[in-house]
């Protein structure tokens, strides 16, 4: 996650709570998620035939993004927020190059650091569990890649100029994630299921394209691609209404919703409630954005 000032307890305790969350949910996530390899979302892009060809859509289109991209066999490829290690494992068997993974959570770190072993590729691919807001200056990367797992950052102006500085010259940023938009801006209903997916999903930094492209532009990282996913995602499944009505009886108990957010499983129920309202609503898009690093 991002970092915006060392030393802060609330940035510590943002933190935590991110480690806290997924150490507590990423076993379910793999059990009853829209994919049993990662826990991104499926997206259903026109030939997708399946889940599991869905679960695999934005790691396909990242691959895609980098396979011409990075230099083979010497380049450099970072996942940021690696979850179980599926992305790093899908771009370590199509780009014959060094991979490495970082997540906060102790559990997600185990899960990938297994099966990196299980596919054979510990002598080029590894997990560091930390905040990929604190990377070393060295190595640098030919590229990294970030899917859902921005919005965690505490403070995403401050964490873009750190990762542009850890990019080559060149080197390409490639972030899949949600993505605020202006519509209805200042509308109570869009301002409270904003409040309620930033609260269950331990979001730290929930921004607008635009504003993500400027802050790249001042750490010297220019918009190369902004493609809209949010059309493919399968909303309104028969969970999510069941989950919609366990959740918006707690609306008029505001004090038992805030007791159920602090705890990992209900947060993840009423953010991904949330979440679900602002895509259908387009207050939120899940969108795949490629910055590179300016050449100088």
């Amino acid at each position: 996650m991002g970092q915006p000032s060392s030393g802060s307890s609330v940035v510590t305790g943002h933190v935590d709570r991110v480690a806290d969350y997924y150490d507590a949910n990423t076993r379910r996530f793999l059990r009853f998620g829209e994919s049993t390899e990662a826990i991104h979302r499926g997206v259903w892009l026109p030939g997708v035939a399946n889940a599991a060809e869905a679960g695999d859509t934005v790691n396909r289109l990242v691959v895609e993004r980098l396979s011409d991209h990075v230099p083979v066999p010497e380049g450099r490829v970072l996942d940021l927020g690696c979850g179980v290690g599926a992305t790093v494992v899908r771009i370590a068997r199509t780009i014959d190059a060094r991979v490495a993974g970082v997540t906060i959570s102790r559990v997600q770190a185990e899960i990938a650091e297994r099966r990196l072993a299980a596919e054979g590729l510990t002598e080029r691919c590894h997990i560091v569990r930390g905040d990929f807001a604190e990377l070393p200056p060295e190595p640098r990367y030919h590229a990294m890649v970030a899917i859902e797992s921005m919005v965690h950052s505490p403070s995403l102006a401050e964490l873009i100029p750190t990762l542009a500085e850890r990019l080559e010259p060149g080197g390409r940023l490639v972030l899949c994630d949600d993505w605020m938009t202006d519509k209805d801006r200042g509308l109570p209903a869009r301002e409270r299921c904003l409040d309620q997916f930033r609260a269950g999903w331990r979001v730290g930094s929930l921004h607008s394209v635009s504003e993500l492209t400027e802050m790249g532009q001042r750490a010297g990282l220019r918009l190369l691609e902004n493609v809209d996913l949010t059309a493919h995602l399968r909303l309104g499944r028969p969970r999510d209404r069941v989950i919609d009505v366990v959740v918006g009886a707690t609306g008029a108990l505001p004090r038992v919703r805030d007791r159920l957010v602090e705890t990992p499983f209900w947060a993840n129920m009423i953010g991904g409630s949330a979440l679900q309202a602002g895509l259908s609503r387009r207050w939120i898009e899940y969108r795949l954005l490629v910055l590179e690093r300016t050449v100088k």
